[in-house]
C-alpha cells in the first residue's frame, strides 16, 4: 500500500494577552474528515486538558481545507503556550498531519508582546 501525502501548515499566528488567532491550511488527497486547533499551556500538567480548542468535522471529506480560529481564553504573561493544528483522515479519527507553534506572552502591560 502506497503512502498518501498529507500536509498541515499554520500560515498565521497572532497572539496577545486577549487570546490567539490562527489561520491554517491542510492537504490530504484521500480526504479530510476533521481538523482541530488546540491551545496548550506548556508550564502546566502535561496530562491536563487543553486550555482551549476548536474542532471542525467535514461530511464530504475535502482534499484541501483552509480554516481560522480565535481562542476565547485570555493568555497569561510569562506562560509558554503551544498551538496545534491537527488534520484527520476521512473517518475523522486517524491523525495524518499536524503543525504546531510555541509562543510566550511577555508582558500584561503590552498586549503586542506575545512572541513565537
Amino acid at each position: 500500500m502506497e503512502a498518501i501525502a498529507a500536509e498541515a501548515a499554520i500560515t498565521s499566528l497572532t497572539a496577545t494577552t486577549q487570546g490567539v488567532s490562527v489561520a491554517a491550511t491542510a492537504d490530504y488527497d484521500a480526504g479530510i474528515g476533521r481538523v482541530d486547533f488546540v491551545l496548550v499551556d506548556l508550564t502546566g500538567d502535561p496530562f491536563a486538558e487543553a486550555v482551549d480548542r476548536k474542532s471542525v468535522d467535514f461530511a464530504r471529506s475535502p482534499t484541501r481545507v483552509t480554516d481560522t480560529w480565535t481562542s476565547h481564553i485570555a493568555l497569561e504573561a510569562g506562560i509558554a503556550y503551544r498551538v496545534f493544528f491537527h488534520v484527520y483522515d476521512h473517518s475523522g479519527v486517524n491523525l495524518v498531519a499536524y503543525d504546531r507553534r510555541d509562543f510566550t506572552c511577555q508582558s500584561l502591560e503590552r498586549e503586542d508582546r506575545c512572541v513565537p
